[in-house]
């Protein structure tokens, strides 16, 4: 499984000073600066398949519990900020695999995926704040007992499929105030990679590198001031990563590649906000 020492480095960029003075005027709506932390369920639908073989997976749910951490700078006009999502738990489900519409195999199936962005934004409105950034990310599948029919027996080693990717953030967002303690937010972002490398544990010395893909996702947060500077959220999002896929390529006597897969999520959290 992944360990924290990987993503450690990446995770620093939480470490943002919000500890000044809040700004003199700040017009109502404006995210501002603060700190949040949150904790909810995310369930990720993946499906991939190779199209060229008439090979592809079932639409596979897992629901992992997952660690939200966020943090804002207001800087006069502009804004700076990170947010990270880290899964704590790894839920495991089976796999269903068909050729030309035909049983070929079951296997098992966990999948976790982490993500950290970083990014600068410009107050513009106060339902229509741009900001542009970066995104780390990394996904981790692992699967085993593999029941295929052209094996005897079941196969109980694990395959491990591990991404790593770096993307361009754009995003949009915005607030507005229900009454003196409900506010509500939103957040829409598009991610498109600009790096990747996928590696398989069984596959010694294959990886696939530079594949296309992207993302996208909403955001809604219904927030409840509790205090002056500290407010309850609810936080619904939802989205969809998309990979293309690698080329074939020869590994020893077996050709390989990286299917086309879509992985669907949709996720609600518990949040704790304190505003500077």
């Amino acid at each position: 499984m992944c360990s924290f020492k990987r993503f450690f480095p990446y995770f620093n960029i939480l470490a943002i000073c919000l500890c000044s003075s809040p700004l003199a005027v700040m017009a109502a709506g404006e995210p501002g600066s603060y700190l949040t932390a949150g904790i909810g369920l995310e369930q990720l639908s993946y499906k991939e398949k190779v199209p060229d073989i008439d090979l592809s997976s079932s639409d596979s749910k897992v629901t992992n519990l997952v660690v939200l951490l966020e943090g804002q700078k207001s800087i006069r006009n502009f804004f700076i900020g990170s947010r990270a999502y880290i899964p704590v738990s790894d839920d495991v489900t089976r796999e269903h695999w068909t050729r030309a519409g035909q049983h070929e195999q079951t296997n098992t199936l966990s999948y976790r995926w982490v993500r950290a962005s970083a990014y600068l934004g410009y107050y513009f409105h106060q339902l229509l704040n741009p900001y542009v950034g970066i995104n780390y990310g990394y996904s981790e599948q692992d699967r085993s007992n593999f029941d295929n029919v052209n094996t005897p027996e079941v196969i109980k080693r694990t395959a491990t499929e591990e991404v790593d990717s770096w993307s361009v953030l754009l995003g949009l967002r915005g607030r507005f105030a229900i009454n003196t303690r409900w506010s509500f937010e939103y957040l829409a972002e598009y991610l498109l990679a600009f790096d990747s490398e996928t590696t398989n544990s069984e596959l010694a010395g294959w990886k696939a590198t530079d594949t296309d893909g992207y993302s996208y996702s909403i955001t809604g947060r219904l927030n409840y001031s509790i205090a002056e500077t500290v407010c309850l959220a609810l936080q619904v999002t939802g989205g969809r990563l998309h990979w293309d896929g690698s080329d074939w390529e020869t590994v020893g006597d077996t050709r390989v590649k990286w299917p086309e897969n879509d992985t669907d999520h949709i996720s609600g959290f518990i949040n704790i906000k304190k505003t500077f």
